[in-house]
């Protein structure tokens, strides 16, 4: 079931209808699921949707923070 979640989240990312900084969508997104379930998903999938969301910031001191708080979580993942 989690496979199937991080696949479709991943397409979801990945949509070019996303690559606007304008749209803030995807850190919504982001805030109120994918984070809740970071512990759940393969790290590797975790980290393409999170790199995904990242784009959406609109200041890059802010994605870069976004980033290494994501990288955290990936810490002590023996496949991260």
């Amino acid at each position: 079931m989690w496979h199937q979640i991080s696949d479709n989240l991943i397409s979801y990312v990945k949509n070019s209808a996303f690559d606007q900084t304008e749209n803030q969508d995807l850190i919504l997104l982001y805030n109120e699921m994918v984070k809740p379930l970071s512990t759940k998903l393969k790290p590797l999938k975790y980290a393409i949707i999170t790199v995904s969301v990242s784009r959406q910031f609109s200041d890059i001191e802010a994605a870069i923070t976004f980033l290494e708080e994501a990288k955290t979580r990936l810490q002590g993942k023996i496949d991260a």
